[in-house]
């Protein structure tokens, strides 16, 4: 913040000099508002620059109406880099099962190999995006989720038959508004006795799953993202018993820099 003279910071207790070579008192300061403005005296408050992300850009430039990016082609080798040391990070909790087959010929468990797998390949997508993306607007859109189609809790009765489909693995929703690989949190709500009520057989309660198969009024859940390469219906093996009252929560689409495998979900067991 200062008092100002044109594009000149005026110093308080100081003289100064105008363009037509008036020469102002060190006691400017006492000008009344009328005068300070009849000498093209203003005051003026620091611009207050707002937040940005500096793995993306150096920062404002002088005007401070423009942020001043990075070159485009050294952020995409440091996000392959981060991709990588991440996918490294998450292959090495089952390294140990890699070497067990090495060293003692003791099989890998299916869902162990396929979750290795999913790591690598959500990877590859992951590096290919990196490097198709034309400017620093589409490489940080790669890992901004987007808001869900449909961001209020569908409610449905998990009892009934006529909503959860044993046989299609279908959960119905009038109107849900999911798109395919939205991320939808299961919760089973409360039973009549104020406990937790029982789950859809196949799910689990308080989980993430991604919408697949979505048609207007149902839809189907995987325990992975496209992404993954290994996206498939989750099996649902039977009703809740007290369940009137289960929800599905959007949690937005993640977009691609954001769908890593779970190692929790069933299907990546050992």
């Amino acid at each position: 913040m200062a008092w100002k003279y044109g594009n000149v910071v005026l110093k308080v207790n100081k003289g100064w000099t105008d363009d037509n070579n008036f020469k102002h008192p060190r006691q400017w300061i006492r000008y009344t508002a009328d005068e300070k403005e009849t000498w093209g005296i203003s005051w003026e408050d620091d611009v207050v620059l707002g937040a940005f992300d500096d793995f993306y850009y150096y920062g404002w430039n002088s005007d401070g109406d423009a942020l001043l990016p990075k070159p485009l082609a050294e952020l995409k080798v440091s996000k392959i880099n981060l991709a990588k040391e991440n996918s490294s990070g998450d292959l090495s909790h089952t390294d140990w099962y890699v070497t067990r087959k090495s060293e003692a010929n003791t099989a890998i468990p299916s869902g162990i190999t396929a979750y290795r797998t999913a790591v690598r390949v959500n990877y590859t997508t992951l590096k290919t995006a990196i490097n198709n993306a034309s400017d620093i607007a589409g490489l940080i859109a790669l890992y901004t989720t987007v808001a869900g189609a449909s961001d209020t809790a569908k409610e449905i009765d998990a009892t009934s038959s006529s909503i959860v489909s044993t046989s299609a693995n279908t959960i119905t929703s009038n109107g849900h508004g999911f798109v395919n690989d939205e991320q939808v949190n299961y919760n089973v709500g409360a039973n009549s006795g104020n406990g937790n009520a029982a789950v859809i057989g196949g799910l689990v309660n308080n989980t993430t799953y991604y919408v697949i198969a979505k048609a207007t009024n149902t839809f189907k859940l995987s325990e992975s993202h496209s992404n993954c390469g290994d996206e498939a219906v989750v099996s649902l093996t039977g009703l809740s018993s007290d369940g009137t009252a289960q929800t599905f929560t959007s949690y937005g689409k993640p977009s691609v820099g954001q769908t890593s495998p779970n190692a929790d979900m069933p299907k990546y067991g050992a």
